[in-house]
């Protein structure tokens, strides 16, 4: 289903019908139970050379007494944001865990990256019981597609699940060995300037190990697209709960020496003489490990650090990285409810004299009591003019509160262009983005899942923004951004209006028409005291020109 999208509160109404709409600036939702009983969720995308659009779907299967885990499956849009296709990969006694990786070559051939682990969970001996001898190898492909995204081609590669160095004690090893079996999770790759695939995977132990938090081993290859596979190599790599890792597509690149992966630290027993919130880990052109840096984020002091989390990175024109990353509030930094949204500069020359790689610049965003969190693809993107357009989840409560998705266009030292506010419904609903992408055009792929805050409606998302939203707050308006937003919604003594704007006046009135408050805006967020007001129903207006010009509205209730 898409639509045009001047009136995002429509949504509801529009959910499950078509509407035609203009090229290039549309909408299209999906039920997340659209193949009922499966359930699906948009996680990234990819711009083709015709200009479609390929989304990852991966879908759920759901088995009584079974902890859900993802299977691989593609949508595929046309240019105008029609559904052409879509396909779910499903293989019996095998299970995805991570998620597909979408990848088309200089020739316009369009792949899908994937590894298949052996399917078995704790409650059951035996994931699908039909299957007397389950398989113990895990499956690393490369499959070409034709236009219906039907696998015209595959290259399989078996790898066994033989590292168990961290399960070693667990005497479920030798009891059933079959049952033990871990898993393979794929969480990066790209097309590197030779015109090869570069990824990586680890192994991690089975939910049956006590040590289930634990990566057991990380591995790195480069494969042609005939599905060679050119280099392999493996590292021993205890870094973190697999949850950290399994949905990442966008955390390792390559400059003109070395290939380069950024990951979380987390339990990670470090080699440093300090405890870093994350690692650079250096590799040369064939893949031989190098070297290892520490990342750390600033504002923490020990025994408080934040590790990396939600990370991606975008090579800047200056050969720096750019880097996206959660961290704990540094006001509430024990509380793992309470997340602040990071973007860094960093300087990552492996000539750098100290271990700690040095941070060139770094923002904040978020509130000390507000749960904000990155996309867990990519949330940030680089424009030709070294611009950059950063993505983030805002005020995300218990994962079912009113939330939004705030876009920033900044300059490369990380000033403010504009700031946009995505979200759905007059009466606020759960919003998170997982991806964006930038077109050609330098439009932007917003890609994401939503729900009502009745939770009786699910949706996945992939919305088109024309370059031009992101310079005036007209374009913005007629493509459904907005360019202030009230906060929390429904809220209690106090309303947070937060906006890039400046140079204009809140105002608040009740629904009799009465003007409650007003303010000059000088500040991204301005807190007011609503404890005086009675319970209900409140109009805000942001308004320029001497009160003649009423650029932002909304609701707010107390």
């Amino acid at each position: 289903m898409k639509r045009k999208i001047f009136t995002i509160a429509t949504l509801f109404t529009l959910l499950f019908c078509s509407v035609s709409m203009m090229s290039q600036e549309w909408e299209f939702f999906m039920d997340v139970y659209a193949d009922y009983p499966y359930s699906r969720s948009f996680t990234d995308a990819i711009e083709l050379h015709d200009g479609s659009i390929i989304v990852n779907s991966p879908f759920t299967l759901p088995i009584e007494d079974h902890i859900s885990v993802p299977h691989p499956g593609l949508v595929k849009l046309s240019v105008d944001g029609d559904e052409l296709t879509r396909v779910n990969y499903f293989r019996p006694a095998y299970c995805s865990i991570s998620y597909n990786q979408i990848i088309e070559n200089k020739d316009g051939d369009l792949f899908t990256l994937m590894t298949y682990s052996p399917d078995h969970e704790r409650l059951s001996e035996n994931y699908f019981k039909n299957f007397e001898n389950p398989p113990t190898d895990a499956i690393l492909g490369l499959y070409k597609l034709d236009d219906e995204l039907n696998i015209v081609e595959s290259y399989e590669h078996y790898i066994p699940i033989d590292t168990t160095e961290s399960v070693s004690n667990d005497p479920l090893v030798s009891m059933m060995p079959n049952e033990i079996c871990g898993r393979l999770y794929l969480f990066t790759s790209f097309i590197d300037n030779n015109g090869d695939i570069v990824g990586s995977f680890f192994k991690c132990p089975t939910l049956h190990s006590p040590n289930q938090a634990e990566n057991d081993s990380m591995f790195f290859f480069k494969m042609n697209f005939e599905g060679e596979i050119l280099q392999m190599k493996g590292i021993e790599c205890l870094t973190g709960h697999g949850d950290y890792w399994r949905h990442r597509g966008h955390c390792m690149l390559e400059t003109d020496s070395h290939y380069i992966l950024y990951q979380t630290l987390g339990y990670n027993s470090y080699n440093f003489s300090f405890r870093p919130s994350g690692e650079a880990l250096y590799f040369d052109k064939n893949l031989n490990f190098i070297d290892r840096k520490a990342i750390n984020q600033p504002g923490f002091t020990m025994p408080h650090f934040s590790p990396l989390e939600c990370l991606s990175v975008v090579r800047s024109k200056h050969n720096t990285v750019y880097l996206t990353s959660v961290a704990s509030s540094t006001v509430n930094c024990n509380s793992y409810h309470y997340n602040d949204t990071r973007l860094y500069e960093i300087d990552d020359n492996i000539d750098n004299s100290t271990d700690l790689l040095p941070i060139v610049n770094y923002i904040n965003r978020g509130t000390s009591y507000s749960q904000e969190e990155q996309p867990l693809n990519n949330g940030i993107v680089l424009k030709e003019d070294n611009t950059l357009i950063f993505a983030q989840n805002w005020d995300l409560g218990d994962y079912y509160g009113d939330s939004w998705i705030v876009i920033e266009h900044l300059s490369e030292n990380f000033q403010t262009i504009s700031e946009l506010y995505y979200t759905s419904g007059e009466d606020g609903n759960f919003m998170a983005a997982n991806s964006i992408v930038l077109t050609k055009e330098e439009d932007l792929l917003l890609v994401g899942v939503g729900n009502d805050l009745d939770k009786d409606k699910s949706w996945c998302f992939v919305t088109k923004f024309p370059a031009s939203t992101f310079l005036s707050i007209e374009e913005a308006h007629a493509h459904g951004l907005k360019a202030a937003i009230a906060y929390p919604n429904p809220g209690g003594d106090v309303m947070n209006i937060r906006t890039s704007l400046r140079d204009c006046t809140l105002q608040v009135y009740d629904m009799q028409g009465r003007m409650v408050h007003q303010q000059e805006i000088t500040d991204d967020v301005t807190s007011v005291d609503a404890s005086g007001w009675s319970s209900g129903t409140y109009i805000w207006k942001l308004t320029v020109n001497n009160e003649q010009l009423t650029v932002e509205e909304g609701k707010w209730v107390k």
